[in-house]
This record gives C-alpha cells, structure tokens and sequence, in this order.
C-alpha cells in the first residue's frame, strides 16, 4: 500500500486546509485473467487507484494492463523498481541508466505519476564516488523525467530490507539530500515495516508526505498492524481536517 497526499494538499499554506491522503494498492496479479478478476475487485471495493510491478507489467503487457485500467477506472501511482546505479544491485551504471528510462517510458504509457528509482547502496565505493556515481544517474535520467512529467521517487530508507538498494547520506539530513538535486521530478520515498514501522524511520516523514513524496507500506506491517491503524496514525501527526482517498 502506498500513501500519498493529494497535490492540492501538498505544501498547504495554511493548517485549516482540508488534507487528503491518497491510498494505493499494490497490483498482485500475475496474468492477464488475475489481473480482469483483481480490477473488478478493487473496483467493487471503490478503489481509484494502484502501484503496479514492472516485471509484472511486462508480463501481463503494457497495452493490456492499461485498457482493463482505464475500463475499472483504476489510475497508477507508481511503477517499480528501476535503477541501482552504483553496482549494488548487479547492474552497469550504464545499464541502471538505460533501466530506468526505459522504467519512464512504461510509467508514461500507463499515465503513472512516478517511478521508484533504487539509488544503490554505498557498495565498494568511497563514499563521495558513491553520492557522485547516484548523483550522475539521476541527472542522465532527469531530462527523460522532465520530458515525460514523471516523478522519480528515491528512497531514504531499504524497500527490500536488505540496504543493498538505499545510499545514506552522511553529511546531510535525508531530505536536504534530495533537496540537493533542485528538481521537482526527484521526490522522497520511505518504506513502514514490521510490528514498530516508525523504528529507524528518518524522523521528517511528514515533511516527506508536504514534499510530494510517498510512504510505502510493507505487506507485512499492513498484516501486523492493519493498514487502517497505520493510516489514522499517519493522519494524526498531519492535521485534524486530514481525511483518505481510495479506502
């Protein structure tokens, strides 16, 4: 499950404006006749929107996944993953590059707001060539962004658990990292896990929701806690007027 706020809710210039919380949810289908069976569901369940799996995607096939969308009004939210620019992930840095535009151009058809960009751990790297490695990746990949009116969303924290798809910046707080790369098409992305999600968490998450940015529900924290727990637990800390979208 994804968690967003509503572009007009984003950067509020004041308290009493009503925030909205979009929900997405992770598209489990596998094939074709899943994925028919699956959208009739959310539809039934008055869910609008999904993030969607490239591999599964591929499988499926762009043109049709996208048609049984539009014909259960179900928009995207996210398409992931690509990237993984400093090795750590058993790419090229050419072919983490050439990966994610190509991750770009499948987020365009599907008429998806953002594509989750793994930055790549450290690795063997110093830690400068690393940031410069990620630094450069991104910017390859910038023009595309911009051109397709696409958002890259990069991770603070590991969504696989593993850290071997996160870079922890040292030298400054996470989002002033992001802030450094002065794009509004490269946005902030955290991942909830486990029992206690809040737990190593980088502590400006709701400056990351303000920012255009996305919380990632873990599957398992959902099972754990319940995704309606966590979401009135995310709204609490925003504002009282704070309501959800795609329930």
């Amino acid at each position: 499950m994804d968690l967003l706020l509503d572009q007009k809710s984003a950067n509020r210039q004041s308290e009493a404006t009503k925030v909205v919380v979009n929900m997405a949810e992770l598209l489990q289908a596998r094939d074709f006749n899943e994925l028919v069976k699956e959208a009739t569901q959310l539809e039934r369940r008055r869910v609008d929107l999904v993030s969607v799996r490239r591999q599964r995607a591929m499988r499926i096939g762009p043109a049709r996944l996208k048609a049984v969308l539009d014909d259960t009004g179900l928009a995207v939210c996210t398409v992931g993953f690509a990237g993984g620019f400093t090795g750590s992930l058993g790419r090229s840095y050419k072919a983490a590059v050439d990966d994610t535009r190509r991750a770009l151009e499948l987020a365009a058809e599907l008429k998806a707001q953002a594509v989750v960009v793994v930055p790549g751990s450290r690795e063997r790297h110093t830690y400068n060539h690393a940031q410069r490695i990620i630094r450069d990746g991104l910017n390859d990949c910038l023009d595309d962004a911009l051109r397709l009116r696409i958002n890259m969303m990069l991770p603070l924290n590991a969504i696989f658990g593993n850290r071997k798809d996160v870079f922890l910046p040292r030298d400054s707080k996470p989002l002033e990292w992001i802030d450094a790369f002065a794009s509004h098409r490269i946005r902030p992305m955290m991942t909830l896990r486990g029992s206690s999600p809040w737990t190593g968490l980088p502590d400006c998450w709701r400056r990351c929701l303000n920012d255009g940015g996305l919380l990632r529900v873990s599957p398992r924290c959902r099972t754990l806690l319940g995704g309606h727990n966590i979401v009135s637990e995310i709204l609490s800390h925003l504002t009282p007027t704070a309501v959800t979208e795609s329930q």
